[in-house]
Order: C-alpha cells, then sequence, then structure tokens
C-alpha cells in the first residue's frame, strides 16, 4: 500500500528558488558569448556614412555600430561639427584616422574600449634611454577605473587606462619623474617614481566635483538621477558629534530622526532606545507576557537598519563600532525605500563600514576616556529640617482619634526621634549614595593590508561603558575580519564579525527608591555600620515604636547579580561579476548566530522578601535565568543594468530576489528558596517559583521575494524612477500571504537647463515620488491557531491542550502610501537647502488585541485602522569662510522637522479597548492619564478632564465636563484631548570650523509646541505620599484651610477639614492642570580637536595621521516644565577625550 508524502511547502519555494537561478545562469552564460564576440569587433569591416554632422553624433553612432564603449570629455569635441565621412567595407580604425583628421584629438583602443582626448597621446619621447613602468588604477572600493589619463608631469607625454584600470607607460632615464594622475570626479595625484616596479594607485572622490551617490544597500545611484529623499553622512560627520554610538550621533544630525527620550531610565547604558523616523506608523499597545531578556525584534515603529547590505538589530547598530562606520544613509520617502518592501514603511538606515582605501600596510589605533557625570538638576526635593516641618504641618503626628493616647505618645516619640536626628546635623544626600562619575574606556585597532588584487582589513574593539549608577556596565568585545579579492571580471568579498558583550545592570536597585527616601534618615548607625533599617534612632536603638524603612543601600552590599550576556557571529559573503560593460550581477549570503544568557540573583537577606514569614520564609531567595538563541539565514540575487543610449537617454535597472529564514527561542527558568548568599547559582534553589514553571517562547519567520527596478534619465534633466517589489511571508493568513509593494518618482535637474546660470547654482532639483511600503507583525504566528499544552493533568494518561492562539485566515500586511515632494539646492557650493513635504497614510494597522476571558484565548493579532502622517523637513547649511589651501572653513547649519499624526478609519475591535482604559481611568487611585484611541485623534494625545483649578473656599478642584457645565463630581468620560506629546517642530542647529589642523563642533537640539503630563507635581506635590520625601514646591506653598484668600494651581496633599476637624486626603484625578508645555533647547554636543598634519615630526615617526579631540555632550537642558527626569535611572552628561593614530 503507497503512503501519500505530504511536500511541505518551505520545499515548494526551494524548487521555485533553485529553478529562477539557475535561468539566471543560463542568461548570464549567455552574455558572456556577447563578450567574447566584442573582441572582434575593432577588427570588423563596416559601411558607415554622415553627412554635416558633429563629432558627438558621429561617435554616438560608430559606439552604438561597433559595439565598442567611448570616453571622451565633452568639452573636447563639442565644437567639432560639420564633419563628412563616406566609408565602405573600412575598419574602425580606419574610419576614427578620417573622422579626426585635422581635429586636433587622438584615440587610443584597448579590448572594446576607445579613449579620445586633445593633444597627442604616448608621443614619442626625447632621444634618450627611456624605462617603462605599468600598474593599475582604482578607486577606493578597489573597482578598475578605465580612462585615465596619465602625463609625465612638465611634457605632454602620457597614456590612460584600459578597461581593466591597467597601464604601462615609458619613461625617461632621469631623476624624480612625477606621474600625475587624473579623472573627471576624482582628485588628482601625483605620485614620484622611485622604482620601476609595478604602481597600485588608488584615486579618491573629490566631493566638489563628483555627483554624490546614494547608498541603498542593494545598490548605489548617482544622487543627481536619484528621485527620493535621502539624507547621507560619512564616517567623520558622525564622530565630529559623539563617540557613544550611531544612534546618539544620528539624532543631533537629522531631526526626522527622533530617538524618544526615555524618562525613565535615563542614560542606562543597557536600555535599547526606542525612535521613530517621520513619525509612528503603528499602534504599540501589545505587552509581552514572557520576560525574554534576548533582543530578537525591533519595536515595530523603528526604522529598518541594513549593515553592510543586511538587516541588522537595534542593539546590534548600538554596539557597533564607530570607528568601522564609512557612511550613513536615511532612505525616507517611498522612491527611495520601496526596495526594501515589506520592511520599509518605517523607514531605512543604510550603515556602510570602511572598505580598504590606499596603502600596502595601514595600522590606525583609537582610544577614548569617557566620563559620564549624572546630572540631577530636575531634581528638587526638600532638606531634613523642610521635611520634618511638613510632616508636622499636614498632622503625620496627630491622632485622628483624640481618645488614642498611646497612638498619641507613640506618634510624638517618632517625631522627637527625627527632631534628634535633624538637630544632630542628620541631612542624607540620599541621591548621591548610588551615583558614581563613569569613568569608561574604548580602544580600537584596525589594519589594513593590500597586495594587488587582495585587501585584508581586521578590526578588534574594546568598550567599557561605566554608567552612573555603580555596578552599572556594558562591555563590548568585537571583531572583524574583511576580505576582498578580485580576479579578472570577479569581485569576491567576505566580512566576519564576532560580538561579545556582556551588561551588568546596578545592584543598587532602581534610582526612585534613593529619591523618596527622608533625608533625615542615615544609611548608617552611629558605629558606621550599614543598616537595614533606616529609621533607627540618631544613638542607634531600635524601640518598639520604631517603624520599618528599607535601607536600599543595604541591599547593594548583598551578592545580589543582574547580568546579561550575548554572543553574536556574523558572516556575510559577497560576489559580483561585471559580466560586461554596465552589467553586473551581485549575489550575497549572509549568516548569524546568536546566543543570548542572562541571570537575574537576589539573595534571601535582601529587603524584598523582609515581608516574608512563617511558611514564605523558606521561599526567601530568587533566581531567573534566560538562555536564549537566534539563528538567521538571508541572501539575495540581483543583476543590473546600466547604459546610455545615444547621446540624451541614460536608463538603469536592477532585478532581484531575496530569501530568508530567521528563527529564535528562548527559555525561562523561575526558582526561589536560597539557604544563603554564596549559594548563588540556580542549582541550589528550592524549587521553582510559586505557581510558575518554565516558561519560553519560539518563532520562526520566512520570507520571499522579487524586485524590480527601472531609472530613466533624458540629458540628465529629466528623471523617471520606479520599483516593485513583490513579497510572501509565513506571518499572514493564507488568504493574504502576498504582499505587493510600488513607488514611482519624477525629477528635474532645473540646474542644468540652459536658462539657469550654472556659475550660481550648482544643484537645484525638484522631485516628486509616490508608493506602498510595509511592515510586518511581530508575532510570527499571529494568523495561526495555535495550542498549549496541559502539563498539570491527563486523561487516560494523556496529556490534554488548549487553544492558545485564534487562527486569522484574513489577517494582512500593514501598508504605508507615501507621498512626497521634495527640493534640492546649492549655489556657489556655500548654501545649500533641502526641503520635504511629506503626507503618509498606514492601513491595515496591526495591533494585538486583549479578549474577554470566556472567548478561551488571551489575544488576537489584528488589521484596525490606519494612522495619517503628515510633516516636513528642513535642512540647510552654509558656508561663510573657506580656504582650502589653509584647510580652513565656519560652515553653520540648521533642520527642522515637524510630524503630526492622526488616527482614521479604526475598526469596532478599538471599542474595546478604549471601554477598559476608560474603567481604568475612573478607578480608585489612579492619577495617570489613559491612552485612547478614536478617529481623528493623534496616537500621542494626552487625555485628561478639563479643570478650573482649586477652589479657594474649599479646596475641592473644580471640573468642566464635556457640555461645559462646572462640577466637583470627576467623570472619566468627560476626559478630551488636551495636548499632544508630538512636538510641532524640532529640529538641531550648530556650526563647525577649522583652521589650520585646529576645529570644533556645536550642536543644539531644540523643540516647540509639544505638552506633557507632569507626574512629579501629582506623585511629589499634590498627591505626595508624606512618608517619603517631597518635592520644594510643596514646601514654597499650596492651597490649605486659612488660604481662602489665595488662589494656588495645587492644594495639600493632606489637610484638616473646617468644619469635621478631621485629617483629609483627597483624591487627585488626572485634570489639565497638570498637562504642560513643553518647549525645550538643550546642547547636546561640544567637541574640539587638533590634527598633526602640519608637523614635520609626524614623517621622521613614520605618522601618517595623529588627531587629538575632545567632546562633551548633553551639556545641559532647558525646559518650560519642571519635572524629574530619569526616575528609574539619572540622565547623564558625558565627556570624551580620544587619540587616534594612523601608521
Amino acid at each position: 500500500m503507497n503512503k501519500m508524502q505530504t511536500i511541505h511547502p518551505w520545499l515548494v519555494w526551494r524548487r521555485k528558488i533553485l529553478m529562477t537561478m539557475k535561468l539566471g545562469v543560463c542568461f548570464l552564460l549567455c552574455t558572456v558569448f556577447q563578450v567574447s564576440a566584442r573582441v572582434t569587433a575593432q577588427n570588423e569591416r563596416m559601411n558607415f556614412k554622415m553627412h554635416d554632422a558633429s563629432l558627438k553624433t558621429i561617435l554616438w553612432a560608430l559606439e552604438k555600430k561597433s559595439e565598442m564603449v567611448f570616453f571622451y570629455s565633452v568639452k573636447d569635441i563639442e565644437q567639432v561639427t560639420g564633419i563628412d565621412v563616406v566609408a565602405e567595407n573600412k575598419t574602425l580604425d580606419e574610419i576614427l584616422s578620417e573622422v579626426l583628421k585635422n581635429t586636433g584629438i587622438t584615440y587610443e583602443v584597448t579590448h572594446n574600449t576607445v579613449v579620445l582626448r586633445k593633444g597627442k597621446v604616448n608621443a614619442a619621447l626625447p632621444q634618450s634611454k627611456t624605462s617603462e613602468v605599468t600598474g593599475k588604477v582604482t578607486d577606493r572600493l578597489g573597482s578598475p577605473l578605465p580612462g585615465v589619463t596619465i602625463l609625465i608631469k612638465g611634457t605632454s607625454l602620457g597614456t590612460v587606462t584600459d578597461t581593466e584600470g591597467i597601464f604601462k607607460i615609458a619613461l625617461p632615464q632621469k631623476k624624480d619623474v612625477v606621474l600625475v594622475f587624473s579623472f573627471i570626479g576624482m582628485k588628482t595625484q601625483e605620485i614620484v617614481l622611485k622604482d620601476d616596479k609595478p604602481l597600485k594607485v588608488v584615486m579618491q572622490e573629490d566631493a566638489k566635483e563628483i555627483d554624490e551617490v546614494v547608498v541603498t544597500g542593494i545598490f548605489n545611484r548617482k544622487k543627481d538621477s536619484f528621485t527620493g529623499a535621502s539624507a547621507t553622512f560619512d564616517g567623520e560627520q558622525l564622530r565630529s558629534v559623539g563617540t557613544q554610538n550611531v544612534i546618539a550621533s544620528l539624532k543631533t544630525l537629522d531631526p526626522s530622526f527622533n530617538v524618544l527620550e526615555n524618562n525613565e531610565f535615563g542614560s542606562d547604558p543597557n536600555k535599547d532606545p526606542k525612535m521613530t523616523l517621520r513619525g509612528a506608523s503603528s499602534i504599540d499597545i501589545g505587552s509581552e507576557d514572557i520576560d525574554l531578556k534576548g533582543s530578537y525584534v525591533n519595536d515595530p515603529n523603528a526604522p529598518l537598519f541594513i549593515l553592510d547590505g543586511f538587516e541588522a538589530s537595534v542593539q546590534k547598530i548600538k554596539d557597533l563600532d564607530m570607528d568601522r562606520i564609512a557612511s550613513l544613509t536615511i532612505l525616507k520617502d517611498a522612491s527611495a525605500k520601496a526596495i526594501y518592501g515589506s520592511r520599509a514603511a518605517n523607514g531605512v538606515i543604510v550603515i556602510e563600514t570602511k572598505r580598504s582605501s590606499t596603502g600596502d600596510l595601514n595600522v590606525t589605533y583609537t582610544g577614548n576616556v569617557t566620563l559620564e557625570v549624572p546630572d540631577l538638576t530636575s531634581y528638587n526635593l526638600t532638606n531634613a529640617a523642610q521635611k520634618l516641618e511638613l510632616e508636622k504641618d499636614f498632622g503625620l503626628y496627630e491622632v485622628t482619634n483624640p481618645n488614642d493616647i498611646s497612638g498619641e505618645v507613640r506618634l510624638l516619640e517618632q517625631y522627637n526621634q527625627k527632631y534628634k536626628s535633624v538637630v544632630a546635623g542628620v541631612n542624607t544626600d540620599w541621591l548621591a549614595k548610588p551615583l558614581r562619575t563613569g569613568v569608561g574606556q574604548k580602544h580600537s585597532l584596525s589594519i589594513e593590508l593590500n597586495n594587488n588584487n587582495l585587501s585584508l582589513i581586521a578590526d578588534f574593539s574594546y568598550n567599557h561603558i561605566a554608567g552612573v549608577m555603580k555596578g552599572s556596565t556594558r562591555d563590548t568585545y568585537d571583531g572583524s575580519l574583511q576580505a576582498s579579492y578580485r580576479h579578472k571580471n570577479f569581485n569576491f568579498r567576505n566580512i566576519l564579525t564576532v560580538t561579545s558583550n556582556v551588561a551588568n545592570d546596578s545592584p543598587y536597585g532602581l534610582f526612585s527608591e534613593y529619591a523618596a527616601m527622608n533625608p533625615y534618615y542615615s544609611p548608617y548607625d552611629t558605629h558606621g555600620l550599614l543598616v537595614k533599617n533606616a529609621a533607627l534612632s540618631v544613638d542607634g536603638l531600635d524601640t518598639d515604636n520604631s517603624e520599618f524603612v528599607a535601607n536600599p543601600l543595604y541591599n547593594a552590599s548583598l551578592s545580589t547579580k543582574i547580568e546579561s550576556r550575548y554572543l553574536d557571529v556574523t558572516n556575510n559573503l559577497y560576489v559580483e561579476w561585471a559580466v560586461m560593460q554596465g552589467l553586473k550581477a551581485t549575489l550575497r549570503f549572509g549568516i548569524t548566530e546568536k546566543r543570548t544568557s542572562a541571570d537575574e540573583f537576589y539573595p534571601a537577606n535582601h529587603l524584598k522578601f523582609n515581608n516574608y514569614e512563617k511558611d514564605e520564609f523558606a521561599r526567601k531567595g530568587s533566581y531567573q535565568a534566560n538562555t536564549g538563541h537566534l539563528k538567521k539565514l538571508s541572501g539575495d540575487f540581483n543583476v543590473r543594468y546600466s547604459v546610455a543610449i545615444k547621446e540624451h537617454h541614460n536608463l538603469f535597472t536592477n532585478v532581484g530576489m531575496n530569501l530568508s529564514d530567521e528563527s529564535y527561542e528562548e527559555i525561562v527558568h523561575k526558582a526561589e528558596g536560597f539557604p544563603n548568599d554564596r549559594m548563588n547559582d540556580l542549582i541550589f534553589a528550592k524549587q521553582y517559583l510559586k505557581e510558575s514553571k518554565p516558561d519560553g517562547k519560539e518563532s520562526t519567520i520566512r520570507d520571499i521575494g522579487f524586485l524590480a527596478v527601472l531609472n530613466y534619465s533624458y540629458d540628465n534633466k529629466y528623471l523617471l524612477d520606479g520599483s516593485l517589489r513583490t513579497s510572501a511571508s509565513s506571518q499572514f493568513g493564507s488568504e493574504n500571504r502576498w504582499g505587493y509593494f510600488w513607488s514611482a518618482g519624477v525629477g528635474w535637474n532645473i540646474h542644468k537647463e540652459n536658462f539657469i546660470d550654472d556659475k550660481i547654482f550648482d544643484n537645484l532639483k525638484l522631485r516628486g515620488s509616490v508608493g506602498y511600503t510595509g511592515s510586518q507583525s511581530q508575532d510570527a504566528y499571529a494568523s495561526m491557531a495555535t495550542y498549549k499544552y496541559l502539563l498539570d493533568h491527563t486523561y487516560t494518561d494523556y496529556l490534554g491542550a488548549e487553544l492558545k492562539g485564534m487562527k486569522n485566515d484574513d489577517l494582512k500586511w500593514q501598508k504605508k502610501m507615501d507621498y512626497n515632494v521634495g527640493i534640492d539646492m546649492n549655489i556657489k557650493r556655500r548654501f545649500s537647502l533641502t526641503f520635504d513635504i511629506y503626507r503618509s497614510v498606514t492601513e491595515n494597522t496591526l495591533i494585538s488585541l486583549t479578549l474577554p476571558p470566556s472567548n478561551g484565548f488571551t489575544t488576537v493579532r489584528e488589521n484596525v485602522g490606519e494612522v495619517v502622517n503628515r510633516g516636513f523637513d528642513i535642512r540647510t547649511s552654509y558656508t561663510i569662510l573657506q580656504n582650502i589651501k589653509e584647510r580652513s572653513f565656519l560652515t553653520v547649519n540648521a533642520n527642522i522637522s515637524r510630524n503630526q499624526n492622526r488616527l482614521g478609519k479604526l475598526s469596532d475591535a478599538m471599542k474595546k479597548y478604549n471601554d477598559d482604559q476608560l474603567a481604568q481611568a475612573a478607578a480608585t487611585g489612579n492619577t495617570a492619564p489613559v491612552q485612547l484611541y478614536y478617529d481623528g485623534v493623534s496616537m500621542d494625545a494626552i487625555w485628561a478632564v478639563r479643570s478650573l483649578g482649586i477652589d479657594p473656599h474649599n479646596g475641592r478642584e473644580i471640573f468642566l465636563s464635556r457640555t461645559g457645565m462646572p462640577t466637583y463630581t470627576y467623570n472619566a468620560s468627560d476626559q478630551v484631548v488636551l495636548g499632544d506629546e508630538n512636538p510641532k517642530f524640532q529640529g538641531t542647529a550648530g556650526l563647525s570650523f577649522e583652521w589650520r589642523g585646529l576645529g570644533g563642533n556645536a550642536s543644539f537640539r531644540f523643540q516647540y509646541g509639544a505638552k506633557m503630563y507632569n507626574s512629579t507635581l501629582v506623585q511629589k506635590v499634590e498627591n505626595a505620599d508624606l512618608t517619603k520625601n517631597l518635592d520644594i514646591r510643596l514646601y514654597e506653598g499650596v492651597w490649605r484651610p486659612g488660604n481662602e484668600d489665595r488662589i494656588s494651581p495645587y492644594r495639600a496633599p493632606r489637610y484638616r477639614d473646617p468644619e469635621s476637624g478631621q485629617w483629609v486626603t483627597p483624591e487627585t484625578h488626572p485634570s489639565s492642570r497638570f498637562v504642560q508645555k513643553r518647549n525645550e533647547l538643550s546642547l547636546s554636543n561640544l567637541s574640539l580637536y587638533y590634527d598633526f598634519y602640519r608637523h614635520e615630526f609626524l614623517k621622521k615617526c613614520k605618522i601618517e595621521r595623529l588627531r587629538v579631540s575632545a567632546y562633551a555632550n548633553e551639556l545641559f537642558v532647558l525646559s518650560t516644565i519642571d519635572v524629574e527626569r530619569g526616575t528609574s535611572y539619572p540622565f547623564a552628561r558625558s565627556f570624551n577625550f580620544s587619540l587616534s593614530v594612523t601608521f
């Protein structure tokens, strides 16, 4: 009996892929035969006839007829006209000799290339003994440069390179022969010949002449033919504003890239930042129910990061050695980013690392020392005397029952003990206890080796970050080996990167624990010993009436461990085949293996277990161990072709496909019950955590995609871009597995028109684009029905299972339609302006919705509506002074971005979520605003009830209902939008300069029009816990009985009711009184450097370059809102000192 076999869909895909690759190979082989046919093109005879034609027209016709490639300067030939040529059965050489007769233009034919230039090439040398030298000319990426002019300095003698960049030139027998290498768009180089060894010349791009290149991560495009919105920064620009990490530098350079300030975790080096590019496009309300420590997926609103052509996580980019970065390009609109299709909705950031430049051997060392200094300027707490006075004023030592004599005595004793502490001079600065000036260091070594067609780059770096909380560190060890080899028309490149990271969180706990400690408490007793109970009396006696206040400093003395680690090994292989002139095929394959682990141990005597008694005593001490593994395979194959058709038409096209397979899993073990502090390993645990068992998560996502790109330009004036990408993902339902994404862009290089004065406008381009991009769910099984085994019970010795996730075959791709119009302008290479205005509509927004327990499911992944973003970007710079010979300049810049979002077409699925949020807002004790989502409202809207303020007659808050009626009653349904956390605009501004090697930079960030809910006023003023330290604004005065003639925006957290005589603790609800303007200005960077290029001692020491630098980051923040910043981990100012030397 035959058994039916089931073929996995992935095997079907693989067969299709193999078939596609076979067809691609056949196509490339056919191209090879075309190339071989061109070898004889020079000797083929042809008939050619033209009358009264320009030389330019004749050359176009000959290029098409002979299939040869012609190189020439337009200026050399554009004045040669009126040529008659009649050739029958003649070779190309014979035709060219006839055409160029008496024009003063010579030519040389090598392989399938014809190079024309004015004057004589390889003219006869003076009658003397001669020698010969050969060599090869390439660009900085190692690609050969054909048509480079090589002249013997002081003569008209010379030659040109062939299609492989190879040249041969005869030299006179004399000393100090100098060869001059020149090529359009490259810096002219002079090389003094010392012997007749073959030369390897690497030409550097001339920033003033070469067309800027947009690096897309798949292919490179000349910016003057590119219709997309992008911004490019080289490594020097990124390092000029800081050396922390590339994300911190980028937010200073481009305000459209917004790193959201984490007001809770401040400068914690172990927290990954959240960021957006041109606003958020997803509603992020999902929460992970499993405590995963590994970083496997990015934030749903974060842009896509591409590192050397492959996707990278935010964590990997944050830990990337900045000294390795060569360039960074931001792709903002559909025309720029649509080539990434299903993952490009939030924008794309493409990072390229350095490639081998020039010289046989280069060694560069860079060392940094960084000081992290805590920034506590936002904290304004009471001192010991002030705090005790407030406690007495607000009746903390008065009994509510006049007959409670014992209670009155106990409270009086507590007050007397604290008063004795104050009189004795106890005024503990608790904020300083867990803090330090963190001293970090970074060392990087780069070794470059070049030998003919082989180049190697080895990079090693160690980065030790010491946070401002004691014990908080992040250590990253990074090594990479890059090898490039060129053989004929093939270029092989491989990058192996190994990154090891160890992150330790501070054992001192949360900074908020110290901010809450009363200053009349001391962490030590009279003998200077650390105590558990900070509320001990001054003489060290623990009386029966003493209260227990946990001393957070005591926990830091224990063997607490909070550590996470990862090891990332990535290998990327690139193979490029220059099939023929203009045609290239590229194959890329990458593999990533990442191992993660984390340990979180709290010993038994940690004060978090202080309340464990009797049966729970044996449960003291806890341990959580996480182990994870990620594996990713990805590859793509692209064929691109560029050709100039006749005189005015230029065409570029790229077709390709990609595959990826990404999987990860993480296991979580939680245990408790550890006999003592030294038994700090999981094996010593008594049991699993109560009501807990090992848990975890796994995910597998497979993608396949196809890409087609077309660019056409007419006379390099009128531009047309188009792209189409189709992708399939295992994440989506069977009805919507494939997604289709496209873009179209147009551009007009106005500065190339005859009516524009090119002496004024170096660049003036108008462009526009429209297109669809997409983003994927973070959940691999969002569309599938998932099950969970019931391990606690069996039925007839069989395990049971229950449904965990609901099936959704209709789950769709989240799509984003982008519209963009922009203008680029550059005047006299002094003033530059880029302006973009955009609108984007994100459809089928994906979120995880909580379901009622009656459904039997906890959540379901759903498409719920659309998000509309509108805004503009402005980038300007002006060079005030410039002297190239002295290497001096002074440049100022200003950049402004605006982004506003609105929700629309929300489905009924959001109603349940909003109802739950309203119920939470109405709950007793809720003091924070909740987030609601309705059509036409911003995702970042601040919801609260309008307030007329505090009634001075009775201290009650007067609210406004939705109908505008005053009322003392708080009603959550009266909430309205009172502001937006997004600013109306934000920007950066700064200046940079250099004078004879001395240079510097100053950069500011600013924002205007944002609102913020001031939680500090709620938690430490009006709704303050009087047993903890308070904001100084409470001491300076709030409303209380007896102040009926005084209007105050805030009331006392506790006061005696004049009528009943009882102490009242009013309840504070979110209202407009706490929604305040947040306009800010900060000095984000101040730097100074000196380059010793002018000093002769460098040559004596065989040093190519020596540079010292000093940086100061986040020096100050001026804000219109007074709120505590960095509640769990404070913010910091950083000071960095750097030395870089190249041998």
